[in-house]
This record gives structure tokens, sequence and C-alpha cells, in this order.
């Protein structure tokens, strides 16, 4: 028996030929498949007269002749669709395929087919399909498609009747894709009819946001309700958004809140918002069925959405989207498609009521819900980690499509990708406005007048498809996705679309089948059955009902672990596939139980019995709900209060890449920051928060019921400030606490009386009049900061210096004031030479880290160190060896003794990893301060191709057209985008303008924890916090024993909304609480069981006692003051 199972292996994996890649090829010699969605341009009908066509063709996986095994069916463009019969022999190893479109009657030769949907129309048990039409100028041609399945096997071959009038389905908009699924819940199938409009409305103008008023019903996607087996078109009586800028090209349909109604999301291109419809649960009560929330769930999405898919993907039970776009992946191609970063354009669209987008992949990391919104639905509350998952460079990408292909119990990722002519190239766009200024000049025709010879100088872009593998399972893989495209059998180049998963061979594994434009579609065959010990399920869900099926939601528990699926045909780019349910288990050789809720909202549980009846991985569970206990929502940590402190931000508008245009992101933009001290001597935590421009600070009193305003007269006169750091302190000795408040302005001139540090002495009971005779310190700052430096009873200041106004990265001037006791100031800093060193402050902290009784400075700065500074006989000394010594963009510091071991460790916030700014020790983020010819300083950012690992020089981050602007000597270097694609810092400046440069370095990006392990002396050991804290700058810390167990628990808040457009919004943080577990461990706090909920810049977080219970002030840019309450 042991020798014939050897043979028998043997057998096999010489059957797959060797093979050493997870998925190999399979060619169309073996299969039969040898559909090729062809496509030629002609004078008449070309990628200028219709922007989508080489968008081309979908894929659908189903078994339509109900033999057990999954069949094809593929669209074509200009060419008739394809239905291919899968005859596989069981066991043989061998995909086969019999092309039956005709004897079938499915070809559609006639009009641009696009999507294709699979559904069972009429519940007879037999699969019918949907096809989509679009381009034509012939209304009649555009008409979809419903083919009927007949049920007369004829030879073992279906055959259809198209009967989509009959329906009320032969649509003539201009249609991408259709889902059916029962929005009503009434137990029929409704219909989404995902449509795009045309070219005219692709661009950008002034008048833009007009078009958002205008409708056309051949370009806004529709709602069809199933009303007695005929289809209604619903859409305005159901809440959807119709306009002439809807670009529709993807549709995914789940539950995203969680509340057992299906929801769906419509990927737009071009200007127009994404649109997230959440089902408001009331079916054909006359109230609008849906809501488009897309603003307040998501804080960006997509530009150029594209393909989409919706699936678990971190394995919370939590539905996760994806949006495909076109960023691409290496540095090279990423210049030959960037143009100038028109921040106006960009704004000028938010001012027209126009959500944030960027161009890249978006992963939409669902983290909860907002219960505490509005009435109606919860709203499902999303953080964009694409940059941090490492998916978010793909190129011009189609199908997106998520599922477990090496079978280890995580979702992988396949990506589609490429596009026959890039008319975003800048090569081209150059040599088209080139040939039109040339005709203009001359009176002659411009080559460009020939649409022909315009289509053929557009390049093409050919790349191989991606796939990532989930590396959650790995220790320190936790959400990213590590690119396995050679690893995995994916080097092939080209232009692939539509695309699905399948079983196709009934082996346990999800095989791949994509179609192509211009070349056979392919066909890879997985191998992750032979390639390891990953085991699997195979589940396959009945009911007579498709209402509950479609939809479906079912919780897999295996190995320890959980997972969660959804059956949803419709996926990824114009395709379907109707199949099992396929749950890699990774090692788990059993399910250890089950639960379905089925779209109709009730649940059933499988039991161990049922379980057992799993055969060779498969198992068939039929429509039966059960009693289930639901799970427990646990308790939240914090809730929300109401009318806790009723004031709000303000926050200038000042576009600072105006200012520097070679900025990464604006500097301007700060506070609101909190300083907490009790004001009028009644004991009580008081709260000073800083003003924007414009507004003057305010003081809060803490009183039993919460805070109330103390007019503040000394603070609003000086309301032309922006207050950017403050410190309560008694500066005089008189036993009641001053307000020292430090000023910001990048914005301003470098000498603004504006600048002035402030101080404002307290009459005792909390009434501030400035003091007229501070120092002169005028500096755009970060923070106020005090201690007894000198060691004489009184506190002294630190005022860090956040930036050169309009100089950035030229190094500020921070300043120490000494006290003499009286409330006077000597400014000190001239003669601490180790101070004028320290670079761009962004935080500091005293706290006594070696255990003499005296204060350090801790001091955090933007590319650059953390440093401690210590002040032996007053003379400030920076100690080198006490910290880790590395870079970073370090926002902010918390110094408090975490692990209880007696010493004090600290928290340092930094950029992140969400971002496509990437650093490592070897391969850090470099800035130069580089002086033009004028004296102005250019702040040209340089990095590593953060996809190529073999690229060893770093390159500028900025687009050719920008550098060019501002350093106009590279006009004659530089005359097209290809050389300026490959250009490093030393192609672009002269090795002595380089060395006369501030350069400066960030190596770590990552928030830490520099955990205090020393003995007498101090040592610290540098610790990243978990991966939830490197979604976003971290910008605002405090530490708060939420669970009494004597330990200091964490909060963390970020964000940086004010980005150059191509790097977008960071607002991937909505709220992070970390248990501290000990010894440096922290755990993340789902949103749900944290309690805390916020969006925007979170520049402070300061933890207050209010009437015995503590409660957590949260200060956003421009916002109102957040209010949580710590649940006792």
């Amino acid at each position: 028996m042991k020798l014939l199972s050897i043979c028998l292996l043997v057998l096999l994996f010489a059957s797959c030929d060797n093979q050493d890649t997870l998925f190999e090829k399979l060619p169309a010699s073996q299969t039969n498949v040898t559909f090729k969605n062809s496509l030629e341009e002609a004078p008449e009908f070309n990628v200028l007269k219709y922007g989508y066509f080489y968008n081309g063709g979908g894929v659908a996986a189903a078994d339509f002749n109900n033999d057990g095994l999954v069949d094809l069916y593929f669209t074509g463009n200009l060419n008739a669709n394809k239905l291919y019969l899968n005859k596989t022999e069981p066991g043989s190893g061998k995909l086969t395929f019999d092309d039956i479109t005709d004897k079938a009657g499915v070809g559609a030769a006639e009009g641009w087919n696009t999507g294709v949907s699979v559904v069972d129309i009429n519940a007879d048990g037999w699969l019918d399909i949907y096809v989509c039409r679009s381009a034509a100028t012939d209304a009649r041609l555009r008409r979809n498609l419903l083919f009927i399945n007949n049920k007369n096997l004829r030879d073992g071959y279906p055959t259809f009747t198209e009967k989509a009038a009959e329906y009320g389905l032969d649509d003539s908009a201009y249609s991408t894709q259709a889902a059916f699924f029962d929005y009503d819940r009434d137990g029929d199938l409704d219909c989404f009819l995902l449509n795009h409009s045309v070219q005219e409305y692709a661009g950008f103008s002034r008048m833009i946001s007009d078009y958002k008023q205008q409708t056309n019903t051949n370009y806004s996607s529709k709602l069809y309700q199933n009303q007695n087996g005929k289809f209604v078109d619903v859409s305005v009586a159901a809440g959807l958004t119709a306009n002439v800028l809807s670009f529709g090209l993807a549709v995914a349909v789940s539950d995203f809140n969680n509340d057992g109604w299906l929801d769906f999301y419509v990927s737009n291109d071009y200007n127009e918002n994404d649109y997230l419809y959440i089902n408001q649960q009331n079916g054909r009560s006359g109230v609008p069925a849906f809501k488009e929330v897309v603003r307040e769930s998501m804080g960006h999405t997509s530009l150029y959405s594209m393909g989409s898919d919706a699936a678990d993907v971190n394995n919370d039970g939590r539905i996760d989207l994806l949006t495909l776009d076109m960023l691409p992946e290496r540095n090279e191609r990423i210049k030959l498609t960037s143009g100038d970063d028109n921040y106006d354009k960009y704004a000028q669209l938010l001012r027209s009521g126009f959500h944030h987008q960027t161009m890249r992949n978006m992963l939409q990391l669902n983290v909860g819900e907002n219960k505490f919104g509005d009435s109606g639905a919860a709203l499902p509350v999303f953080s964009e980690i694409g940059q941090l998952a490492g998916i978010s460079n793909t190129d011009w990408s189609w199908a997106g499509l998520f599922a477990d292909f090496d079978n280890d119990g995580w979702k992988d990722l396949f990506v589609s990708n490429g596009y026959a002519r890039d008319y975003t190239n800048m090569e081209f766009l150059k040599f088209t406005m080139d040939e039109q200024l040339k005709a203009r000049q001359t009176g002659k025709p411009a080559a460009t007048s020939d649409p022909l010879a315009v289509i053929a100088k557009m390049p093409s872009i050919n790349e191989p498809n991606f796939i990532f593998r989930n590396r959650s399972g790995d220790p320190g893989g936790q959400l990213t996705f590590a690119n396995e495209t050679s690893t995995w059998g994916f080097e092939e180049k080209n232009q692939s679309n539509g695309a699905v998963y399948a079983d196709l061979d009934n082996d346990g594994d999800l095989d791949l089948v994509i179609n192509n434009v211009n070349a056979e579609a392919s066909i890879y065959e997985n191998h992750a059955d032979m390639k390891g010990p990953n085991h699997h399920l195979s589940l396959q869900l009945k009911s007579p009902n498709l209402g509950q099926l479609m939809g479906a939601r079912v919780t897999v528990w295996a190995g320890g672990h959980m997972q969660v699926q959804e059956f949803m045909p419709v996926r990824g780019f114009q395709s379907a596939m109707y199949g099992p349910l396929l749950f890699g288990l990774g090692k788990a050789s059993t399910v250890d139980s089950m639960r379905i809720r089925w779209a109709d909202g009730k649940t059933q549980f499988v039991s161990s019995a049922g379980l057992n009846k799993v055969q060779n991985g498969q198992l068939t569970v039929a429509y039966a709900p059960t009693a289930d206990n639901q799970p427990v929502t646990p308790p939240k940590t914090f809730w929300q209060a109401t009318g806790g402190m009723a004031w709000t931000h303000q926050q200038q508008a000042v576009n600072d890449f105006k200012i520097q245009p070679l900025l990464p992101y604006m500097l301007s933009p700060t506070g609101p920051y909190f300083a907490i001290g009790d004001a009028n001597g009644d004991g009580r935590d008081d709260v000073f928060t800083g003003g924007g421009r414009g507004q003057g600070g305010q003081v809060f009193l803490a009183g039993a019921n919460g805070f109330t305003p103390m007019p503040q007269p000394a603070l609003l006169a000086d309301r032309a400030y922006e207050d950017a750091g403050a410190d309560w302190l008694d500066v005089d000795g008189d036993k009641d606490l001053d307000l020292v408040v430090a000023s910001a302005g990048y914005e301003l001139p470098i000498d603004d009386p504006r600048l002035q540090v402030r101080l404002y002495v307290n009459d005792g009971k909390g009434h501030l009049t400035k003091e007229t005779t501070f120092p002169t310190i005028r500096a755009s700052a970060s923070c106020v900061r005090s201690a007894d430096v000198d060691g004489d009873g009184d506190r002294d200041l630190f005022i860090g210096a956040r930036v050169v106004p309009g100089r950035y990265p030229e190094m500020p001037l921070s300043h120490l004031l000494l006290n003499d006791g009286k409330g006077h100031f000597l400014d000190v800093t001239s003669q601490q030479r180790a101070l004028t060193q320290l670079g761009m402050v962004t935080d500091a902290a005293f706290a006594d880290l070696t255990g003499d009784g005296r204060p350090e400075l801790i001091v955090a700065t933007d590319f650059g160190p953390v440093q401690v500074v210590s002040f032996p006989n007053g003379k400030a000394k920076v100690l080198d060896q006490v910290l880790p010594a590395t870079t970073g963009c370090w926002n902010r510091l918390l110094v408090q003794d975490f692990d209880q071991d007696g010493k004090p460790d600290i928290v340092a916030a930094n950029a992140g990893l969400n971002s496509q700014l990437q650093a490592t020790t070897d391969r850090p983020l470099t800035l130069y301060g580089i002086k033009n010819v004028a004296g102005s300083v250019l702040p040209v950012l340089v990095g590593y191709d953060r996809n190529n690992s073999a690229d060893r020089q770093p390159h500028p981050f900025n687009a050719r057209d920008e550098m060019l602007d501002q350093v106009v000597s590279l006009r004659k270097k530089f005359t097209d985008y290809m050389s300026y694609s490959k250009a490093t810092i030393t192609d672009l400046f002269e090795p002595d303008e380089l060395k006369r440069a501030q350069k400066l370095d960030a190596a770590t990006l990552q928030t830490v924890l520099f955990r205090n392990s020393g003995g007498t002396s101090p040592s610290f050991t540098m610790q990243p916090l978990p991966i939830e804290a490197q979604v976003a700058p971290a910008y605002a810390l405090a530490a708060v024993d939420v669970n009494h167990d004597g330990l200091p628990d964490l909060i963390v808040g970020g964000n940086r909304e004010y980005n150059r457009v191509r790097l977008g919004k960071d607002d991937a943080n909505r709220g992070q609480l970390f248990l501290n577990r000990g010894k440096g461990g922290f755990a993340y706090v789902p949103m749900e069981q944290a309690g805390l909920l916020w969006d925007g810049d979170i520049r402070d977080l300061a933890p207050v006692t209010v009437a015995g219970r503590t409660e957590l002030l949260v200060g956003a840019t421009g916002k109102a003051i957040r209010v949580f309450a710590l649940v006792k």
C-alpha cells in the first residue's frame, strides 16, 4: 500500500510537469479555449471616439448544465461572445472545454458587449446569463440581453433563449455590469444596473459642478425592483444619485454595516465621487431604500475608480473594500504619467462638492459601525490602508479579486492590468500639444488631425498581472501583502481586463481565468493541492428562494481562526463567478463550527453532525434556519459625550504650495492644542484650547456638569495670532497658574510680530492679563514646555521652533528662557550651543531620564532624530547614547512609565507606513534644502523606488514639470519626460550644490516605543507599536488606564489632510486605543469596543478629570472639540 501511494504521488507530480510556481498557464491547445477579444481601431470608431474602447470584456464562471463542473462564458467587444462547456474528466488532471456558443445561442455577435452576470432569474434551478452592452450610437444595439436557460440538454449542451424585454431588463443605457440581489428582502431578486456617461463629461472645467444637476437616463445607473417577475425602474424613489458625471466601472454588493441588509458600492471613473449606498431597511415603504454615504464613511477614495471587490481581508468578520486605479508600480512609469500637481484644481473640485480622491488603489479596511450618527441604518466606517498593505500601485488595473489561492486561511489578491493606448503618458501629451502649437504657427494641418496617426503615437501598457499573498498569517505580517507575481507564475505581459476565479477541476483550489485584449484568454491552473499540507472546504449553499441565497454570509471557525465569505457572484470587473465558496483551512483538517446568515436575515448554525458530512473537502448546506445565539457585542470603553465642549477650531485657508511649490505637504495648518491646569484654584482640571488665526484661544472652567467657557478679553484681543502650543505654570511664585502660548505661521514673514510668544498672568481667579515685558521671541513654533532647568526652584521655558517661515527645511532656532522666579524671563539660547542645532522641532518634553532628580529635555524633530538634552551646570548637552540613533519624521512625544518599572518610557509619534513615501535604514528618505539663485529654499525630497529592491540611487519625488518650474536651468538637460524619469538626485544638481545644501534624513517612519531598560543609567530599546498605529501620521498621544489594571494604556490620534495631490489625504486613523500588555507590548482594541470614533487631523488628546470621571478631549484642525467619557 505504501509503495502504491508513492507511485501515485510520483505520477501526480509528474502530471504537473515539475511545476515550480503555484499557478501554471495552460495552453489553448490543451484547454480548447481560443477566445480572443480582438480590437482594431478605425477612423470612424476608436479610443478617441469612445474613451472605453480598450476597457475589454468580462468572464463568467458557472455550471450552466448542472453537471458539477464550472463552465466559462466570455464577452467580446467587436466580436461574438463565447460559451465553453467544461469537459474535464475527473482525475485526469487536464482541463478541457468545448465551444458550444452556436449550439447554445448566446453569441450576441451584434453590438458592443461589456459585463456579464449569472443569475437563476426564474428560480428554476438552471443558471441564466445577463449581458450588458454599450458604445453603439444606435440604442437598439445597446439593449442588454438576458439569455434564459432552456433546461433542454442536447447531447449535454444547454440552450438559451433571449428574453430581456419580457423581464423588463432590455435597458439601452451605456451599461457596464449588472448585479442581482434582494435589496428589499421580499424573497425575489432585484437588479442594480451599472451605467456610464460619455466622453463629453469626462474632463475638468470650471462649470463641472453644474453637471451634477444634469441628468440623462442613458448615463446614470439604475435600480430595478422585481415586481412579480417584471423588473421596474425605481432609481429615483430608491434614492440613487443621477447625473451625467457618473462613469460606473464596477459595483460591489455586500452588507458593509453588518445589519443583515445588502448595500452596494459604485466605482466611478473621472471626477465624480464613488457612491456607497447603505440599505435603509425599508423595502417598499415609500421612503428611499438607500442612502449615499461615501463622504461619511470614507475619508477618501480612488480617483479613476475601476474594478472592485468586497471581502474580509483580515478575518475580523467585517467586509472590507478594494477599488483599483492607475498608479504605476515603478518610479520610471510614475514619472512618465505625472504632470504638474495642480492643488488649485483639486481645491476647486472640493469646493464644488466633490469628495477627496487620489489616483491609486484603495483598500478600505472596515473598522466598525458608526452608531453615534443620525437615525437610520448604522454607517460603516473605513480606514484606507492600501499603501501600508503594499497593493496600491498596480498600474492601469481592472479586475481585483480577493480569494485564498494557497489555502492558508487568508485571502490573497489578484489584479489584472494593462491598456492598449496610454493617453495619460506625458510624452504623448507633449507630442500632441507640440503638434497643435506647430500647426497654429505654420498654418498647416497638424499630424494630430489624423486620429489614427494620433492613436499610433500612444504607447501601450503591457505589464504582468499582479498577484499578492496575504501575509497576515506570518509573524509581523498583519494587514500586509507580498507581491508573488513572479513566484506564483504570472510573468507573462498582457492587456488583461475581466477575470474570475473558480475551481475548474474540483481539486480544492481556485484557478484563474482572464479575458485579454488582442490575445487569447488565459487559464491558470492552481497547484495548491500539490504544494503543501493546507486543507480546504468547498461549501455549496442551496435554497429554492434566491433572495435567501444571494448575499448569504458564511462564518467558519477552524484551527482557532475565523473566516467570513459572502455568496455574491459579481466581482472584479465586468465578471461573475457562481459556484461553491472555497475556504482555505491551512493546517486545520476539520471545521470546528459554521454559521450562515442567509440574505433574508435568518441564521443557521451548522452542527458538528452536519460538519461531519464533509466528503473530500466538500459540503452542501441547504436553507434551514435554526435558533442561533447571536454574538454579544462587548461593552464600549469610551462613550461620546454630547454637548461636552461647544467650541470649534478655525483654520485659515492658505495654499503653502504657492510659497514653496516643492513641499510634500502643507505646514501652515496647525492646532488646536490643549493645556490642562487649574486656572481658578478650585482643584479641578481646566482647559485652555488654542485658537486659529482670527479666532483667539479659549479657557474652559471645569464644573460638576462639565466645562463652561470663561470670557478672556486678553485672549480675544490676540486673535490675530495662531496658537501653536501652550503651558500652564506659576511663573511669578504667587501660587496660581499663568499661561504661556506659542505662535505659528509658516505663511508669515520671518520676523512678523504675530509669531511672538505670549505670557498671560493669572489673577488667581482665572482671569488672564497679557504681560508686555516678555522677551521678544518670534518663531513659528510647535510647543511650549516648562521645567526647572537651572535648579533654582522655579519653572523655565523651552520654546520649540517648528519651521523658518517660507523656508522649509531650513533649521529654525528654538529658545530656552530662564525664569528669575518673579515672572521675568531671560533668553539664554545664544549661550546654549547645543540648542541652536536641534533642527525642526515638532514636540518636546521634560523628564528625569537619568534618575538624578534633574529634568532632561527630550526633543522630537522632523527629518531628524529624537534627542535627549541634559543641563549639567546649566549648560545644554546632547546625550547621544541614550536613545537609539534613528532619524524619522517625528511629530509628538509622550513620556510615561508604561511597564511600571519606575523608569520613564517614551512613545514617539511618526509618519507611519501608509504612504508612497517609504524609508528604511539603508534606503532612507532624504530632504535637501537647496538655495536657488534668488535665495529661496527648495525642499527637494528624494527616495528610493519602493517597489524595486534593486534600486540603489534615490530619485526626486516631484514630477518633471514641478521641478523644472523651480529649477529653470534643468529645462535644457531634461527636454523630455523619459530622461527625467530615470534621473537621480546627482543628475539634477551638481556635487557642490548638494554639498552646500542642508541634508536631512528619515530612516524610520514607524511610531515607536522607546522602552527604558537601563539600570543606573538610561538605556532605551526601540519597539514599533502595532501595525494599526502605523496606518497614518501620528500627531497626538495620551495615556489612560482604561481597564484599571495599573498599566497606562495608549490612545493615538493623527492624520494629515493637506498633502500634495499626488500623495492624497492621510486619514486612516479613525480612533485608536491600545491596551498595555506589559513589558512594552500593546494590543489594538477594535473601534466598536474602544468607543472612539473621529475623523480629521487630530492634533491633541487631553485626558481630564470631570466630576470624578475621566474624559478625553480630542482636538482636530478646523473641527469641533469632541469629548469621550471613560466608562467606569
